[in-house]
């Protein structure tokens, strides 16, 4: 089955419904016709669904009505399957017209269908005039057929008199019509599989789906559905349905040999237990799904009910009817799944027997349906009718109001027996009263009570695969989880099962797939601890990413109402959260290790293409275990009784000895500024003398540094950005979006700790928060009461062990302060001396590889400068092997830590302290890891040393002295020579004086850049080796130095300071002129200075050379004047472009003496300069800009 094509046409399916339903509604509401005035009573029902609903929801429900008939036609033709033994949508083979249109043609009309024949005849004759005959005509077979459904899906195919047959859209026959679609879109083949109408029903709702997530909101109860509808693949639903009903049946008949049809049964010792739930009969069984969507695991139950039957020796011709009529059950809130999952039982009823439509079945498919009484009209009936309205019935109809908000969790206080009873009484009132209105309430009211009569019930076995929805229910949904579902309120997935608890026979069972999360949470711990001490977890697969796509993992799990005490299998069948396994392969390795408990599997060996590797060869010793045994008593001896089947007795011991990390340090949550655009900046965006690096605030210096998320970087690193904190973050206080968490007590500002970023993809990458820090919500930090402990947690938290351990905290990896503080950590003081050692080297390490990229604002000059030699080749040499050591002695450092955890942790068998080069988080601009190796990039570095040598062309940096000299808004040539503290005459490299520096294709300006970084050069490596050091500088970039400046220089810049750039280009629309300046040294006469004392000077150079072509062109050869003229005209459109650009462009930006501020930041003052500078893409084009003009903070006329 083709999902990708499914998924395509089910969406584009949609689509197309709405839009030409939503025409149609249009057309008729607005047009008044004779044809129209006819159906008054349907446009009058219209009306009435518009007013109670909204045009949209009518739109919606009559598409998703006219979807579901037409696939189910299309699945009943392809499978010959129609009761009238005629296709209704698929031509006949070698035809193109649908069958029964086809046999109208020639005079054969179905006698089941109610038609009127005649009227068929003449429009398809021209005696009754048409603008489409074949159309019309097949409209009214398309009507008929459908209402002869009615008799087989009642739910599906009411009867055609409503206002779906006046929507109903117009072309039903072209190549563009919807029912040619629907063919298209189902292929025989898609068909042969059941399984194909809940793919088709969850493709079909997924962008509804993502508009709902995308609005990030409270989930409207009409939403619900869309947010929650996941269908589940056929080996998760086979391994629920065999290890519930299968096992129930196999504890009464042990000898069955229904075990050779379940290859995802587990013999757990539970199957053994005298304990059962006892059964005389196949036709007592129940299986319900509580939350049964298109029916997909229903459909299957069916499958294994028929297996039983026949080994029972049931007349094959009964088993269809006894399994619908007793032993399947669903309940659902959506009616497009609750219609889909009838037909899907009615279609695999068929598979089985053909003769099965007659009977007329009606599968017991719920769709709940909301009570539109309100509470004073519920009381006013019961008065009517006579009989009491005890509380208990009271409150069941109230949460009958909200019975498509609630479902299947609504928890009925009226027995069984007292509802039957009053809707005895109401069914009498109903055929005695003459009054109207009663009438309706009774209708209402005995549908109500009718839907409450299956929640009362009990049932030997349930699966599901329920919704999962935790912190966006909405209000009412919310409220009603927190009173009726206490301990597993956190997410509706749990709250379904508790209430699958509810709803089973004492020793019933569950089977549910669902996410991980309640396994670990410290949210969930009260479930589990009932789970534990009340129920069996009979077994249980822990997965992680693939089953439902790119998730966070689910657990499939099989839970007994009874309480055993015996072991059960449990599978993990994943090494990291993050990890993407295609779902059949997750079953291969699930029958594996079922089969075999001893394998392992290297996880790290797996690829999603399949020519990598094969699940065969995953196999491997030194891979993970797979299969284990544990007895769930044993969770009540982890931290908040965790499931952690894995766990060896050395591990129960550490987590029983062990110590939240609350007890040793303070978790604190970050800052949510509510607009970090506007509050926060890079720091090399800002004045540097307003930037603080003290643990103290100053007026003057209230630009703090500011930890944030940011890439994965270990030990040290990350220190890239501020907050404007002035007059103690008044403004960021104020802002009502701002949520400041730790940083609404000044005792957690400017404090050594320990931070990470938020959401993690594998390996921790936890670093250091220096003592001059505020922090941001993205990178939450902790605080270490005992500085002698400060080493041991920090080493801990980088360690491979907190992964094994914190998978018991928060499976998706989450890292919050929250979470953190929970992590049982086990304090072993013995290792306090040599971890803080090896910690502080580390941090010094990672700290050095930061400082030495001009990115930090501690650099002090490029690494090739700093090693003092005169060839630069040798240079780089000494420069590898220098940071080659560093790498490996924090490789060393890490292997060595690892080394100790896993020894205090008793993990040798679960893990080893080999750390894989890639992480290693210094080098990953510098370096590469090939075939195992570290290898630097010569191309990385040289342009490194290349934005250094710019830096001080312009002044930022000096060959004179260490560190940032130019720095602050509108600094000068003096500023420069007072910081570097020497002459003008003293200096060995002097930055430009006017700030502008011409980057053009050929040396026009004495001062242009290649100019001056040869001048760079030799003052820096010296003048007898210029020539071999410029050679190898080439060599490395990979091309000439004036190519690399005109090509490279500013896309490398843009992506160095991530689309922030400080140097800035000014451009002519085709890049024939560019100038580079420092922002930080703009004054409003740079413009002027860029017009005056460059573009018209190069225009003017231009215009000269061109004179010389022309003399060329009258006295020179030949060839030199073919190759003068060719020149000639490349340079007349050069000077075209720069007179439009002086013209239009820079003189009138120039004119204005634009001001820019660096506080506001690079992406305000650059969208200042309109066409002038560079068009760069996330910076100035026109989607950003518009975002930068609605910024309430600036004054966005200046905005160009």
């Amino acid at each position: 089955m083709n999902t990708n094509h499914l998924k395509k046409f089910a969406q584009e399916a949609r689509r197309k419904l709405l839009e030409l339903v939503g025409s149609k509604l249009e057309l008729v509401l607005t047009t008044d016709s004779a044809e129209l005035r006819e159906k008054a009573s349907q446009l009058r029902k219209l009306q009435e669904a518009i007013n109670a609903s909204s045009k949209e929801q009518v739109i919606d429900k009559v598409a998703y009505t006219w979807f579901n008939r037409l696939m189910a036609l299309r699945f009943m033709d392809a499978n010959d399957y129609q009761p009238i033994g005629i296709k209704v949508v698929t031509p006949k083979e070698g035809y193109t017209l649908p069958e029964l249109l086809d046999e109208a043609k020639q005079g054969n009309i179905p006698d089941e269908l109610s038609v009127n024949n005649q009227h068929i005849y003449d429009v398809l004759d021209g005696k009754i005039p048409s603008a489409n005959p074949q159309n019309e005509a097949y409209k009214e077979l398309l009507i008929g057929a459908c209402n002869h459904l009615n008799k087989v899906f009642p739910f599906l195919f009411e009867k055609l008199s409503d206002y779906t047959e006046l929507l109903l859209p117009d072309d039903l026959i072209s190549e563009f019509s919807i029912v040619q679609d629907i063919r298209d879109g189902m292929t025989i083949e898609d068909c042969q599989e059941v399984e194909i109408i809940g793919w088709i029903y969850q493709f079909y709702i997924s962008e509804k789906k993502d508009e709902v997530f995308a609005s990030k909101s409270k989930v409207k109860k009409e939403d619900i559905p869309a947010a929650t509808q996941l269908f589940t693949p056929r080996w998760i639903v086979e391994y629920m349905v065999q290890n519930t009903v299968g096992k129930l049946w196999l504890q009464n008949k042990p000898n069955s040999k229904l075990r050779e049809h379940m290859p995802y049964f587990i013999e757990s010792p539970s199957v053994e237990s005298e304990n059962y739930l006892k059964v005389n009969s196949v036709e007592e069984i129940t299986l319900l799904d509580q939350a049964c969507g298109s029916g997909h695991i229903l459909v299957y139950g069916f499958e294994l009910l028929t297996k039983i039957y026949e080994e029972e020796g049931y007349n094959p011709s009964e088993i269809p009817q006894l399994i619908i009529e007793k032993n399947l059950f669903g309940f659902e809130i959506d009616e497009r799944a609750a219609q889909l999952a009838g037909m899907a039982l009615l279609m695999k009823a068929r598979s089985y027997q053909r003769r099965v439509f007659r009977k007329e079945l009606k599968p017991n498919i719920l769709c709940y349906q909301d009570l539109k009484l309100t509470t004073d009209e519920i009381k006013e009936a019961f008065i009517g009718i006579g009989t009491d309205l005890s509380d208990e019935l009271l409150h069941d109809l109230k949460n009958m109001q909200q019975a498509t908000n609630l479902g299947s969790l609504i928890i009925p206080h009226t027995s069984l027996s007292e509802l039957e009873r009053i809707i005895t009484e109401i069914d009498n009132k109903f055929n005695t009263t003459s009054d109207v209105f009663l009438k309706s309430y009774s209708q209402q009211l005995t549908s109500a009570l009718s839907q409450l009569i299956p929640l009362t019930k009990k049932y030997h076995c349930i699966a599901d695969n329920p919704p999962y929805m935790g912190g966006n229910m909405n209000k009412e949904l919310g409220n009603y989880v927190k009173v009726n579902y206490p301990d597993s309120k956190a997410d509706l997935m749990t709250c379904f099962m508790e209430a699958g608890w509810n709803a089973l026979h004492p020793m019933g069972i569950l089977g549910m797939i669902n996410l991980p999360s309640w396994l670990f949470l410290s949210s969930f711990e009260k479930l589990r601890k009932k789970l534990i001490k009340e129920k069996h977890i009979d077994s249980l697969l822990h997965m992680g990413r693939g089953i439902f796509g790119i998730d966070w993992g689910s657990t499939a799990f099989i839970i007994r109402n009874q309480k055993i005490d015996k072991e059960s299998y449990y599978f993990k069948l994943h090494k990291r959260n993050f990890q993407h396994l295609y779902p059949n392969d997750i079953r291969d390795i699930f029958l594996k290790s079922k089969n075999d408990s001893s394998i392992k599997i290297n996880f790290d060996k797996y690829r999603e293409d399949k020519e990598v590797a094969s699940i065969e060869s995953l196999i491997d010793e030194s891979g993970l275990k797979i299969s284990f045994k544990a007895n769930q008593k044993d969770f009540l001896r982890i931290p908040s009784n965790r499931i952690g089947f894995w766990l060896s007795e050395q591990q129960y011991y550490v987590l029983e000895n062990s110590i939240p990390f609350h007890n040793v340090c303070v978790p604190k949550t970050g800052m949510q500024t509510g607009n970090n655009t506007k509050y926060t900046r890079n720091w090399f965006e800002v004045s540097h003398k307003l930037q603080s690096r003290m643990p103290q605030l100053s007026e003057e210096q209230y630009w703090i540094p500011y930890q944030m998320g940011g890439s994965s970087r270990k030990w040290y690193g990350n220190l890239t950005h501020l907050i404007n904190w002035k007059d103690d973050g008044e403004l960021i206080r104020m802002d009502p979006s701002c949520r400041l968490n730790a940083m609404a007590k000044k005792e957690n500002y400017f404090k050594k700790g320990i931070s990470w970023k938020r959401i993690t993809s594998g390996t921790n990458t936890i670093r250091l928060l220096e003592d001059y820090f505020l922090f941001d919500q993205a990178a939450d930090s902790l605080f270490v009461e005992n500085e002698n402990e400060f080493g041991y947690l920090f080493a801990f938290m980088n360690s491979k062990t907190i992964k094994q351990v914190f998978e018991f905290i928060s499976p998706t990896l989450n890292l919050t302060s929250g979470t953190v503080k929970e992590i049982p950590v086990y304090m072993n003081s013995d290792f306090f001396d040599t971890t803080n050692v090896i910690v502080e080297n580390s941090i010094h390490i990672s700290k050095e590889e930061w400082n030495s990229r001009e990115k930090a604002w501690d650099f002090l000059q490029n690494e090739l400068i700093r090693i003092d030699s005169q060839d630069l080749e040798e240079t780089y040499d000494l420069y590898q092997q220098y940071w080659k050591n560093k790498f490996f002695q924090l490789h060393k450092n890490e292997e060595e830590l690892n080394k100790q955890f896993i020894e205090i942790y008793g993990l040798q068998d679960e893990l080893t302290p080999e750390v894989p080069l890639k992480d290693i988080t210094i080098l990953k601009e510098e370096t590469d890891i090939v075939n195992g190796e570290l290898v630097f990039d010569a191309e990385e570095v040289f342009a490194q040393f290349m934005s250094y040598a710019v830096g001080c062309m312009f002044g930022r940096y000096s060959l004179d002295k260490e560190g940032l000299i130019l720095a602050n808004q509108g600094e000068t040539l003096e500023d420069y020579l007072k910081k570097v503290e020497k002459t003008e005459d003293a200096m060995s490299f002097l930055p430009d004086d006017d700030n502008i520096i011409p980057i053009l294709d050929d040396e026009w300006f004495e001062d242009d850049i290649v100019n001056r970084f040869y001048e760079f050069l030799k003052v820096s490596f010296g003048k007898p080796n210029f020539e071999k050091n410029l050679a190898f500088v080439e060599e490395c970039l990979g091309k000439d130095i004036r190519k690399y400046f005109v090509k490279d220089f500013y896309a490398d810049h843009i992506k160095r300071y991530k689309k922030r750039p400080i140097y800035w280009m000014f451009s002519s629309p085709k890049g024939s002129f560019n100038v580079l300046i420092y922002m930080h040294r703009y004054t409003p006469d740079t413009l002027n200075q860029i017009l005056n004392g460059y573009l018209k000077e190069y225009r003017e150079k231009l215009n000269t050379h061109l004179e010389h072509l022309d003399h060329i062109i009258e006295t020179g050869s030949s060839s030199e004047q073919t190759k003068a003229s060719k020149e000639k005209d490349k340079l007349r459109i050069v000077l075209l472009e720069l007179q439009e650009y002086e013209r239009d462009v820079l003189y009138p930006l120039a004119t204005e003496r634009i001001a820019i501020d660096l506080d506001d930041g690079v992406l305000v003052n650059y969208n200042k300069f309109g066409k002038a500078i560079a068009p760069l893409a996330g910076l100035n084009d026109k989607k950003t800009k518009d975002k930068v003009k609605k910024f309430d903070w600036i004054d966005t006329t200046t905005i160009k």
